[in-house]
C-alpha cells in the first residue's frame, strides 16, 4: 500500500472499498492497525481510509515542535484527503485519535460529515501533580516490550482480538515520539470549542471502563448533536474488545445519518 511524501515526512495509508469515505484515526499508542476489524467490516459499504499518523506505525519522523503536532497532524490528514481527491468524510477516532478528529472537524467544519468518537476524552488537561506522575511513568515506554506483556495478556485475557492488536503495538512502539505526542495533548483543550462542532456525533464507551465511560457521558452533554452508546462487556478499546457489536454500533449511526 502506498506511503507519500507530504508536509516534510512520509505518510503510510491504506484504502479499500468504494463509496462514501470514512476515515479511522488510531491512538498514539498502535498504528492503523487499530481498526483492523472495522476495515473488514466496512470496506464492503464504504470507502474506508486509515493511515499512521506521523511518528506512529510506518509514517516517517515527527519533524514539528511538540506544540505543533497536533495541528500539523491535522494538516497531514487534510493534504492526505486532497491528493486522493476526497473533500467530505466522517472520521472514527480512538481515544487519543478522538482529540485529533475534534481538533480536525473543529479546523475543517466543511470536510466532516460525522463524527465518531471512541473511548475519548474532553481533554488531556491534568493536575500538576499527576502531570509529574505520569511524567515519570513515561519511562517505562522505553522497557522491552517483553516487561508488558504479561500483564497486557493478563488485562485482555477474554478479549482475544483486542489483545493481539495491542500486542503488536507494543512490540512495535516508538517511545520518543510517543513522550512527544503525549506532551502535545496536554497542552490541547477543546472543551470550549464543542458548541462549534455542528455534524452528528456517536460518542462509544465500554461498559468495564468506568474512567473512560465518564468521560463520553461529559462529552456527550457539552456537544449539541452528540448520542453515547455502550458496549458491554468490554474495556479500552472497546471496538476491539467486541468487534462485532461496535460494528453493529457504528453501522446504524452511519444509516441513521444517511451516511452509508
Amino acid at each position: 500500500m502506498p506511503q507519500i511524501l507530504l508536509n516534510g515526512t512520509s505518510l503510510y495509508y491504506e484504502t479499500y472499498g468504494s463509496g462514501v469515505s470514512i476515515v479511522f484515526i488510531h491512538d498514539h499508542l498502535s498504528s492503523h492497525h487499530m481498526f483492523d476489524p472495522q476495515v473488514e467490516y466496512f470496506s464492503t459499504r464504504a470507502k474506508v481510509i486509515v493511515l499512521d499518523l506521523r511518528g506512529n506505525g510506518q509514517s516517517g519522523k515527527m519533524n514539528v515542535d511538540v506544540n505543533r503536532i497536533i495541528d500539523t497532524q491535522c494538516e497531514d490528514l487534510r493534504e492526505l484527503l486532497e491528493r486522493l481527491g476526497i473533500f467530505k468524510v466522517t472520521l472514527v477516532g480512538c481515544s487519543s485519535g478522538g482529540v485529533l478528529a475534534r481538533k480536525f472537524a473543529d479546523i475543517y467544519p466543511e470536510r466532516v460529515r460525522a463524527l465518531v468518537l471512541v473511548d475519548s476524552y474532553l481533554s488531556a488537561k491534568t493536575s500538576k501533580l499527576w502531570e509529574m506522575f505520569e511524567t515519570f511513568s513515561w519511562l517505562s515506554y522505553y522497557l522491552p516490550a517483553v516487561f508488558l506483556l504479561r500483564t497486557l495478556r493478563l488485562t485482555y485475557h477474554q478479549w482475544t482480538p483486542a489483545y493481539k492488536i495491542m500486542r503488536e503495538g507494543l512490540l512495535n512502539k516508538r517511545p520518543t515520539e510517543l513522550i512527544k505526542q503525549r506532551l502535545a495533548l496536554r497542552q490541547i483543550d477543546l472543551r470550549g470549542h464543542s458548541v462549534r462542532l455542528q455534524v452528528p456525533i456517536l460518542c462509544v464507551a465500554g461498559s468495564q471502563n468506568e474512567w473512560g465511560l465518564k468521560q463520553m457521558k461529559n462529552m456527550v452533554s457539552a456537544f449539541p448533536y452528540a448520542q453515547l452508546k455502550i458496549v458491554d462487556d468490554a474495556i479500552y478499546p472497546s471496538h476491539l474488545c467486541q468487534p462485532q457489536l461496535f460494528n453493529r454500533l457504528l453501522l446504524n449511526f452511519l444509516i441513521d445519518q444517511h451516511v452509508v
